[in-house]
Order: C-alpha cells, then sequence, then structure tokens
C-alpha cells in the first residue's frame, strides 16, 4: 500500500511522540526530578484546551447533525460533551483552584479518570458497532441519547462529589496508586483495540476520518501510559501527559472537521466546479448542437433565446423579435393549442413528431421535446428542442410503401411463403401466405401460431417433419412432395440464425406440377431431338443407295422379259415404300414450333422474375432489370421462350453459392430484341465456352447440359441466338437476341 502525504505527516507525528513518551518513561531526561513552581496555571490552562477541544467536538456533531445524521458522530460529540463537564469540574475541583468545588483531592482524580474511561468506552463500542453510514431517522431517538447522556452526566457528578469519601483513593503524595495505574493501562488497552478497528477500517476507505481517529488513540495511549510515572502533579512529567491528551483531543476534533465541515466543503466546491463544467458544456451544445434549441415564454409565446441551429432550420433573423405562433402551419393550430394545455399542466412533451414552419412557409417535420419550467419571477418558460426528422419521415414512408408492396407480393406469390421455429419441441408456424394457402380456403390467421403436424395433414407428412427437423438444424433443403390431390410441390427451407443460433427456418412451396409435365414434354423433345438427328443421318445414308438400285431396276425393266417384269414392278413398289419411310424419318428430324403469338417480351421476363423471386430470396439473390426504350412485340412461342429464361436464371442464381445481383437489360439494336442476363459468379473459361449447349456437356457436377441445349434449339427455332461472354471470378453474361418480325413475316420465312 502506498503511504501518501498526510499518512507521512501522521507517522512523523507519532515518531515524534513516541520519542517523547520514551524519554519520559526511561527517564532519559529525568523529567520526574523537575518540579513546576507555577503548577497550577500551567495545569488549569491545558484543562482548558481540553475542555475547550471537547466542547468543539460537541459543537461540530450538533450543528452538522442536520446534515449528516450519523449516529457513530452524534454519540461521540455527546460524549465529548460529557467529558467537557467532567473536565470543567476536574479543574474546578483541583486543589489551589478557587471557587474549588471539593475539599477532597481525590474528587478530581476520579472526574478526571471517569473522563478519560468514558471516552475509551465509548470510542470502542462504536467503531465495533456503528458505521458512520448508520443514522438517525427519528427526533424522538436523537433526544433519546441526548437525555440518557445527560443523566449519566447528572448522576456521576452528584455521584462523585457526594460518595468520594468512600472511594478508593488514586493519587498519593508519591505518585498514582496501583488502582489508578491499572485503571490507566486498562484506558490504553480500550485505546488499543479501537486502533485495531479502526485500522481495518482505514484500510478498505482510506478515509481520512479513520486515520485521525487512530493517531487520537495513539496520543491517548501515550498520556495514559505517561502518567502512570510521575512523582508528582508539579513534575513535568505529569505536564507531558497533559499534552499528550491534549494532542489526542485535537486529532478527534480534526476527524470530526474534517468529516462534517471539510469534507462536505470540499464536496461542495468539487459540486460547483461540476455544475460549471456542465454549464460550459450545457452552452457548448446549446451553440453547436444541430437540433434547433430555444426558450420561450408559456404565456405570450415570445421566445426568449435561440441558437444558431434553430436560425439555420428556420431561416428566421435572430436579431428580430419572433413569437413561436409563427412555427405553427395553420393546419396545426388545433394540436398547437392541447400541447400548451399540457404544458400549462407542467407535463413534459417528449420526442413528439409534427410539422412545422419556416419564415418562407415551407414545412419541415420535427421531433421535438418540450419542458415547462418557472424561472425566479415566477414566470413559465419551456425550453423546446426541434430535430429535423424530414429524412426519417421519408424514409419511414418508403419503408412502409416497401412493407406494403412486399405483402401484396406475398399474397399474390403463386405459391407459399412461411416461416416457422420450434416451441416446446413442436414446429409452430410464424408466418403463412401465398395464393396458394388462399386457394386451399385458409387464411394466414387460421395457421399462424397453429403447430405444423395440424396444418399439414398430407401423405407425405413424415417427408416434411424430417426435412424441417434438418433445417432447424442448421441444413439448407429443397424437396418434392405431393398431396393427396396428386399435385407435385417443391419446398425450399432455409435457417435464419441469430448469435450463431437457428431461431426460426424461411420456406417457400411451389406447386411444379406443370413445370414436372413440362419438363417430361422437355424430355421427350430432346429424345425425339436426338432420334429426328438420328434419323436424318440413317434417312440420308439409306435414300442414296436406294436412288441408285431403283434408276438400275428401271434400266433393266425397259430391257426385260415379260415374265421378270413382274418381279421388277414388285421391287420398284418395294423401294418406293423405302423411300416413303425415310421422308418421315426427315420430318421427325425437323420438329415444328406448336404456338407462335405476338408477345411482350418486357411483362414475359418481370414474369419469369417474380416467378423465381421466392428461390432469389433463399439464394440471397437480388434481380434487378433495366430497360432501355420502348421494345416491340415479338412472334414467339411464350411457353418455349419462358423455359429458355427460367433455365438461364437457375444457372445464374447457381453460379452464385454466396448470393449476388443478376442483372437482366432489355434492348432493341436494329431489327433485333436482345435480353441480356449478367451475373457475379465465377465465370467461364474462354475454352469451355464453345462446348455449351452440347448434350450431357456441363460445367454443373451433376448436369446433363440438355437444358442449354434444349434452350438453344428453342432460340434457334425463333430464328434467334444466344451468345455467351463470360470473365473467370467476374461473371457471365448470356445474350438471347431475337428477331423482329411480324406474323407474315414468320409465316413465309
Amino acid at each position: 500500500m502506498k503511504i501518501n502525504k498526510v499518512e507521512k505527516k501522521s507517522i512523523a507525528l507519532g515518531m515524534i511522540g513516541l520519542l517523547l513518551f520514551f524519554i519520559v518513561f526511561f527517564q532519559t531526561i529525568p523529567t520526574n526530578e523537575y518540579y513546576l513552581t507555577d503548577h497550577l496555571p500551567v495545569h488549569t490552562l491545558l484543562e482548558l484546551a481540553s475542555i475547550v477541544i471537547s466542547l468543539s467536538i460537541f459543537i461540530y456533531g450538533w450543528l452538522t447533525f442536520p446534515l449528516v445524521k450519523s449516529r457513530f458522530l452524534f454519540v461521540v460529540s455527546l460524549t465529548f460533551l460529557a467529558v467537557g463537564i467532567f473536565d470543567v469540574l476536574h479543574t474546578f475541583s483541583y486543589t489551589g483552584m478557587p471557587f474549588s468545588i471539593a475539599s477532597n483531592a481525590q474528587t478530581t482524580v476520579w472526574f478526571s479518570i471517569v473522563a478519560r474511561l468514558k471516552v475509551a468506552i465509548v470510542l470502542v463500542l462504536v467503531v465495533f458497532l456503528l458505521s458512520l453510514e448508520t443514522k438517525i431517522t427519528t427526533k424522538y431517538e436523537r433526544n433519546s441519547w441526548l437525555v440518557v447522556f445527560s443523566a449519566y452526566v447528572v448522576f456521576m457528578s452528584f455521584f462523585i462529589i457526594a460518595n468520594i469519601s468512600a472511594f478508593p483513593l488514586l493519587l498519593l503524595e508519591t505518585g498514582p496508586t496501583v488502582l489508578k495505574t491499572g485503571l490507566e493501562y486498562f484506558i490504553a488497552f480500550l485505546h488499543l483495540v479501537a486502533i485495531i478497528i479502526l485500522w481495518k477500517n482505514y484500510t478498505k476507505s482510506r478515509d481520512q476520518f479513520y486515520l485521525n481517529l487512530i493517531t487520537a488513540c495513539y496520543f491517548l495511549i501515550l498520556s495514559g501510559l505517561t502518567v502512570t510515572i510521575f512523582a508528582t502533579v508539579h513534575d513535568v512529567t505529569f505536564v507531558v501527559g497533559q499534552l499528550f491528551k491534549v494532542t489526542g483531543f485535537y486529532f478527534i476534533m480534526k476527524a470530526f472537521y474534517y468529516f462534517t465541515i471539510q469534507v462536505p466543503l470540499l464536496n461542495k466546491k468539487e459540486a460547483e466546479d461540476k455544475l460549471v463544467d456542465i454549464e460550459s458544456e450545457l452552452e457548448l451544445l446549446f451553440k453547436n448542437t444541430e437540433d434547433a434549441i430555444f426558450i420561450y415564454n408559456l404565456k405570450d409565446k415570445s421566445i426568449l433565446r435561440r441558437n444558431a441551429a434553430f436560425t439555420k432550420m428556420f431561416g428566421y433573423d435572430s436579431a428580430k423579435p419572433l413569437s413561436a405562433n409563427c412555427l405553427i402551419p395553420s393546419d396545426r393550430r388545433k394540436e398547437f393549442s392541447q400541447l400548451i394545455r399540457q404544458l400549462e399542466q407542467g407535463h413534459s412533451i417528449v420526442n413528439f413528431k409534427t410539422v412545422r414552419q419556416r419564415q418562407d412557409k415551407s414545412l419541415i417535420d420535427v421531433s421535438m421535446t418540450v419542458s415547462p419550467m418557472i424561472s425566479k419571477g415566477g414566470i413559465v418558460i419551456c425550453a423546446a428542442i426541434f430535430r429535423d426528422i424530414s429524412e426519417q419521415t421519408k424514409a419511414e414512408e418508403e419503408l412502409k410503401q416497401t412493407k406494403k408492396e412486399l405483402q401484396e407480393i406475398i399474397e399474390q406469390y403463386q405459391g407459399l411463403i412461411f416461416k416457422f421455429k420450434k416451441v416446446q419441441d413442436t414446429f409452430v408456424y410464424t408466418l403463412m401466405d401465398g395464393k396458394l394457402l388462399y386457394e386451399e380456403g385458409m387464411s394466414p390467421e387460421k395457421v399462424v401460431g397453429k403447430p405444423v403436424e395440424k396444418t399439414y395433414k398430407g401423405n407425405d407428412r413424415s417427408l416434411i417433419d424430417v426435412n424441417n427437423e434438418r433445417a432447424w438444424q442448421g441444413e439448407e433443403v429443397e424437396f418434392q412432395f405431393e398431396d393427396s390431390k396428386g399435385s407435385i410441390f417443391l419446398a425450399s427451407l432455409k435457417p435464419i440464425y441469430a448469435n450463431g443460433k437457428v431461431i426460426e427456418v424461411l420456406g417457400t412451396v411451389v406447386d411444379i406440377t406443370k413445370l414436372i409435365k413440362t419438363e417430361e414434354l422437355l424430355r421427350r423433345t430432346e429424345k425425339l431431338s436426338v432420334v429426328g438427328e438420328l434419323a436424318a443421318g440413317f434417312a440420308h445414308e439409306i435414300r442414296n443407295p436406294l436412288t441408285t438400285v431403283k434408276g438400275f431396276l428401271q434400266l433393266i425393266g425397259l430391257e426385260a422379259k415379260e415374265k421378270n417384269q413382274e418381279y421388277i414392278t414388285i421391287m420398284l413398289n418395294e423401294i418406293d415404300r423405302l423411300e416413303m419411310i425415310t421422308n418421315e424419318f426427315m420430318v421427325v428430324a425437323k420438329p415444328q414450333a406448336t404456338k407462335y403469338e405476338m408477345e411482350d417480351l418486357q411483362i414475359m421476363t418481370e414474369s419469369v422474375i417474380k416467378f423465381l423471386q421466392p428461390q432469389s430470396i433463399l439464394n440471397n439473390t437480388e434481380m434487378k432489370t433495366v430497360v432501355h426504350g420502348k421494345l416491340a412485340e415479338v412472334y414467339c412461342d411464350k411457353h418455349q421462350l419462358r423455359q429458355v429464361l427460367i433455365n438461364i436464371y437457375k444457372n445464374a442464381m447457381e453460379a452464385m453459392p454466396s448470393g449476388g445481383v443478376i442483372t437482366t437489360e432489355l434492348a432493341i439494336y436494329g431489327n433485333n430484341i436482345s435480353i441480356a442476363i449478367t451475373d457475379e459468379g465465377v465465370g467461364i473459361p474462354d475454352e469451355l465456352i464453345p462446348k455449351l449447349g452440347e448434350p450431357f456437356y456441363s460445367l454443373k457436377e451433376k448436369g446433363t447440359g440438355l437444358g442449354l441445349m434444349v434452350s438453344k434449339k428453342i432460340i434457334e427455332s425463333h430464328e434467334g441466338e444466344l451468345l455467351i461472354n463470360s470473365k473467370p471470378n467476374i461473371g457471365t453474361t448470356m445474350t438471347i437476341v431475337i428477331p423482329i418480325k411480324s406474323k407474315k413475316e414468320l409465316c413465309q420465312t
């Protein structure tokens, strides 16, 4: 423990006192042989010093009691009132004093020993049983303590004076008796116990109050030990003991002064300094804050003071008088009157959002806090803080609009969007919406808050439970299930984390019955396409030798006999049949588009994006659309082009496992419309781009390559082309180019 300056002074003073005690105790200087001829004035002066200090301690404690109300200090102050009275009686009963109140010399010694014994006992008791924080809460307790101590002083005074002849002797002409010496040692022991208790308190708090009391007890111990070795009351040893006693009392008074006067003054000064700092900080805040702050008279609404931010916000000249009424728009007068009534009733207005008017009559959204206060003159003034929340209000409106649009999108979503969480080992829906829900004759209110097991009762219940549990364990899940009507649905589940723990699962359900049929149709088309290519090659390879055989048979038939002519005719008929079969192969090799109509590619693209929106949310993908100018309609099969767009968008999402942005740009270039779809995926090496679109070639681990092959076939059937441009680690752009042709032109071609 580091020793501070005050502790060093106390240690130094203690060493001086100890040195003086050793000089006296061991009679290094024979103080017992030095006699004071004028002993009475010196003794009286030292006793008066003790009395003054004792009464000062009492006065400090009495006057400061209403402030501190400490039971510890009040008991000690009453103790020193008693000690002061006993010392007065001790002084005026001393032998040789004028107006002596006692004739027996033992009276003065007993008053002295009772006073010192009382100090020792009370100090031990209060430091052991009480703390500075213990309060006297009632006048009754305070008066009770006063009555008890007063009664004690009166009783002991009369008892000693009346019965002194029966008391044992404490002082002889040769010095103190054994009884007095024993009492002095006992008093010293009590002071030592007090020092030990006070030291424990001091090491915890380092409070100078305890340090001063420790020093006081130390000198009172030296005083008690010193007065056990004097020869007569006239020698210097006795005077040294009296000096030790006065010093001890002084430090008790100093402790009281420190706690009741110095500490409060220091605290007051510290509070005043803090107040000055706070006022300075408030002034800086008033001048430099971006919030408009002004003070106005509640009665006449005149503005008494305003800061620079007020002038900047509302535009009024800071030098000209202004009324708070100037800030109120005409349609807000009633609202303002209600607020004024609230302020008149003494209620504050906190973070109230409203509209106020600038000097140029333009309106500004503000959040205001107004507090009424009563000035020294009894006038009610109001301190107002206005904060410009125009941007916040605008953002809130946009957020509301966005929420509304999102809700509309969710409600119009063809499938289902839902969330669920586990509550007591049961999965419970926290969100459910989408057209599919309404088609089933249900509403979100009937589903939200209900267990999943009670909502879905299809044949694939166990499949759904297993996959829900997988998603709750942190796995992204995608699976298909079938309802009792035979419809097929695709469900996607994605866990939502908070602080590394799954708190909810977000999911979508899409009816893919038509898509499954479309995929089946595409698979058949792909097979037919392969068969068509094989058929075309097969027909080509057969047709050439058939033509040769048929030609030679016809030549032979010209010269053949009538008998062989019949066989040649049969052979030619069979060859014609083979030609017919090869012609059928050629028809299979060139399948035709099924249904062409005039379509708007922008609407078609937006429809596909809307269809894929839930999938993009689950994949953390943002889809942007940019349209350059007004687009013309094209004559096409919308179902085929829609499938092309779905294939390309799904490839783009799969190329960005960590999410990203997919940008779609639609524009007219000459007689063509282009749809450029750009992702932010890993990209494709240049040497692999020419291979894309070949059957069974894919960059995906489980891909077949047929999707892109079919897409290219569909685009080619529309006399268009698919352009691929990619940069590794930057992204890929797939551009669909479709010619703009009328129905008549396309039919002619």
